[in-house]
């Protein structure tokens, strides 16, 4: 069994998928699932009322509280183990949409084929965490470390549609098919509405989600009549790599996908255009069956809420993934005609899984497959529970906790009554019933699986949700690991458990005072926004190591730090800054470097102090900067080399400005036909239109230095070797001989000294007869009769 998979996913749907707000989303409409302007919802079947629960976790796989769920017109919220349940919501026979939504995260949903009983889900929430600050007015690329990219034309506007001037917060994240966590990730379903307007299942390639925000943290899009380049890489686990792929958004608003233009494939990334944003999808489209499978064991009772892992040849090796009900059931929509593998992993042991071959399947089909025990044992987990009145707990569940896994159970009408797969060598378990109506808990029972039945008899929920060390959190929520044991969790390591202890996490500040709003809960405030709930936070302050480039030129480099907090820490909450050059001063809060100055590049770093004005904890990074070669005009000269006329390359760049101040958004300045970076390094005046490079004879040397050598500008073997540059000659040059030896100039050590050449290197060179008379090396014999006899010319005892 995995941990957190007993929530059940109901469907099948083959594919992992990127989702897209629809940027006309109208903040007017009711929160209830409506039918759209196209007849597209006509595929949900009619209207149903389901049962759901489910649970939210964050990128690290802990629980969030605090979420709020909506299904239809039905609204609640997460509790501190992440969970929801919804007893009844209106919904459609084929379709229903979960939708998770809570500040710091991308909003985040499920969508499914809903069936009798509780509907199970879990849902991944995405954070919002800046990646990088762009400046509208420019175009500027956001890249990830795998090659995910966004190219942004600049130009933005609110959700009012008013242009937006100014810096722009950019959130990216790739949803990566090669990662198993996508299907927990991933918006909706694998169900989409082609350009067709036809229903169709979905093979996903990846996935990316773009948020973008002002400096204010307003939301932004991407202004009307502009668009982006994404690129996403291709997949590892991919083999059929075709030269273009279908692109669809996710409409938030109806919760399934839509086809809106397609990607090409350029290297090993698949690039596209697209003119809105959140999430975007890159995928395949078949038609689609419903498919509705059975697990059950080898004595024919169902196996409710088991991983139930599908793959198929159309979704190679990217597959869905879900969990059966109450009934051992899960149905969903599947490629038509595709042989299916099915797998069930870990099932009863951990790395034990079962697989075998369904399928093909023409139409909607209902099948059963019986799962062999193999190394697991059956149990039939039977139980009571009733509230503390002695009725029925009907909006309840049970916290499940064996084989290194914690499994939600839904209790509905205070019976338990499922089948259980457990390891032979590992066969104990803790069970904790929540009355989530009544607020009310079982007693934790701990005990040893039995076959064929491990029977918990009649419990009650008479157990208030206390607050033993009365900080404001229940005792059942302050078992930070899940596993019904509260005595194991001690966040601070002072010997306490948490929920005795009145400082969870030692910061010597009562965890009850850690309640910033004032809400009587203080699992919801995380001041700094890292994602970790003060109460459990040492340091209530967030600060990292960053780089920044200077502004500005050498030597004469701007450091703006009012900027900087723009551009590097805009992601940041609740924090002040201030920075020194010393750390030493940066702890005692001294010698505070000005918010804006002028640098010759001798600071290189410095340190900043960040300090939380909620908590007022302080915490200290340091910042590096470096210089930004940006070459506007790509003429080989830097921005600054042209500003300055500096030289920022002396080692590594044939581009020098060479005191030349020219313009760093025009290539060639003087518009005479020449770019800036040629003109300054051939020494013609890069302003001036009529002075341009001229070499008549293709030796490198331009007409105007020969003049001033003395040598004549239309013969490529008179020239000065002072003023030569290899780099520039022709090719005429090159096949040329000037000093009549056995070497072409092209590989002659010496083209002007006939006594420095190289045997090995004459390219069908014709020595002159001069040459041949001369004796370069002395040794009585001339050049002429040292090359017949075949001895060397420059080698005296060689003859």
């Amino acid at each position: 069994m995995k941990i957190f998979k007993s929530l059940v996913f109901i469907v099948l749907v083959f594919t992992i998928s990127t989702c897209s707000e629809d940027d006309n989303w109208n903040t007017d409409k009711p929160a209830e699932q409506q039918e759209e302007d196209s007849n597209f919802s006509e595929n949900f079947g009619s209207p149903y009322n389901a049962r759901f629960m489910g649970k939210v976790i964050n990128e690290d796989n802990n629980p969030v509280s605090g979420v709020t769920i909506s299904v239809g017109s039905s609204i609640t919220t997460t509790d501190t183990n992440g969970i929801f349940s919804i007893t009844e919501a209106s919904v459609f026979e084929k379709f229903a949409y979960i939708k998770a939504s809570k500040e710091g995260f991308i909003d985040g949903s499920r969508a499914l084929v809903p069936s009798s009983g509780v509907n199970q889900v879990t849902i991944m929430l995405l954070s919002l965490d800046t990646t990088a600050t762009v400046n509208s007015g420019e175009t500027s690329t956001v890249n990830l470390p795998n090659g995910t990219q966004v190219v942004f034309d600049g130009n933005f506007e609110n959700l009012q549609g008013v242009s937006y001037n100014g810096a722009v917060k950019v959130v990216l994240k790739h949803l990566n098919p090669d990662d198993n966590r996508m299907e927990l990730q991933m918006p909706g379903m694998l169900f989409a509405e082609n350009a067709n307007g036809s229903p169709r299942v979905l093979e996903t390639y990846g996935m990316i989600a773009v948020e973008l925000r002002s400096a204010s943290n307003e939301e932004l899009q991407l202004a009307e009549g502009s668009t982006a380049t994404i690129s996403v890489p291709v997949p590892l686990n991919v083999t059929d790599t075709p030269s273009t792929i279908p692109l669809w958004s996710f409409d938030e608003e109806g919760g399934y996908w839509k086809e809106e233009g397609q990607a090409t494939l350029q290297g090993n990334n698949y690039v596209g255009e697209v003119s809105h944003f959140s999430f975007w999808n890159w995928d395949f489209q078949y038609p689609a069956v419903t498919l509705c499978i059975t697990l059950t064991d080898t004595n024919g009772n169902p196996l409710p809420y088991t991983a139930m892992d599908l793959y198929s040849p159309a979704l190679a090796s990217t597959g869905t993934y879900g969990y059966t009900n109450i009934d051992g059931v899960e149905c969903g929509l599947v490629p038509q005609d595709d042989e299916l593998t099915l797998e069930v992993p870990n099932f009863g042991c951990i790395g034990t899984s079962f697989t075998t071959t369904i399928g093909p399947f023409s139409s909607d089909e209902n099948i059963t497959i019986q799962v062999p025990d193999a190394d697991a044992l059956i149990t039939n987990f039977t139980g009571t529970f009733n509230n503390c009145s002695g009725d029925p707990i009907t909006n309840g569940y049970m916290q499940l906790v064996y084989n290194d896994s914690t499994q939600t159970i839904p209790i509905d009408n205070g019976m338990l009554d499922v089948s259980i797969a457990y390891c032979s060598d590992d066969v104990s378990f803790s069970a904790l019933v929540v009355d989530l109506l009544n607020n009310q808990t079982t007693d934790v029972t701990t005990g040893n699986f039995t076959v064929p039945t491990t029977d918990l008899g009649m419990q009650m929920s008479c157990v208030e949700l206390t607050d033993s060390d009365n900080d404001g959190i229940f005792d059942i929520d302050e078992d930070i690991n899940g596993d019904n044991d509260f005595e194991n969790d001690d966040s601070d390591n002072d010997g306490i458990p948490n929920y005795l202890d009145e400082d969870d996490d030692g910061d010597g500040v009562g965890t009850a005072d850690e309640d910033r709003d004032n809400d009587g809960d203080p699992t919801t405030d995380d001041s700094d926004g890292d994602q970790i709930p003060d109460y459990l936070d040492d340091l209530d302050v967030f600060i990292y190591a960053a780089e920044t480039p200077y502004s500005g030129c050498a030597p004469n480099f701007i450091i703006d730090f009012d900027a900087i907090i723009m551009q590097t820490y805009s992601g940041l909450i609740n924090n002040t800054y201030s920075f020194y050059v010393l750390e030493s001063d940066a702890e005692a809060e001294t010698n505070a470097l000005p918010n804006q100055f002028t640098d010759d590049g001798t600071i290189d770093s410095v340190f900043v102090r960040a300090t939380n004005t909620l908590t007022n904890q302080s915490d200290i990074s340091e910042l590096f900067f470096y210089e930004n070669y940006v070459d506007s005009d790509q003429d080989g000269l830097t921005d600054c080399e042209e500003i300055t006329g500096i030289d920022e390359f002396p080692q590594n760049s044939n581009c020098n400005p060479n005191g030349n101040i020219t313009d760093p958004n025009d290539p060639d300045s003087d518009d005479d036909g020449f770019d800036d970076c040629y003109e300054a390094l051939i020494g013609t005046d890069p302003n001036d239109s009529s002075s341009f490079p001229q070499d008549s004879d293709g030796d490198s040397v331009q007409d105007s230095q020969e003049l001033i050598d003395g040598t004549d500008p239309n013969d490529w073997c008179d020239y000065n070797d002072a003023s030569f540059d290899y780099s520039l000659v022709w090719d005429t040059w090159y096949s040329a001989n000037c000093d009549g030896d056995i070497s072409v100039n092209e590989c002659d050590p010496a083209p002007l000294d006939e006594c420095d050449f190289n045997l090995n290197c004459n390219f069908g060179s014709v020595e002159t007869a001069a040459w041949n008379a001369l004796d370069c090396d002395g040794d009585s014999y001339t050049n002429g009769e040292e090359m017949a006899a075949g001895t060397d010319p420059s080698d005296p005892t060689d003859n």
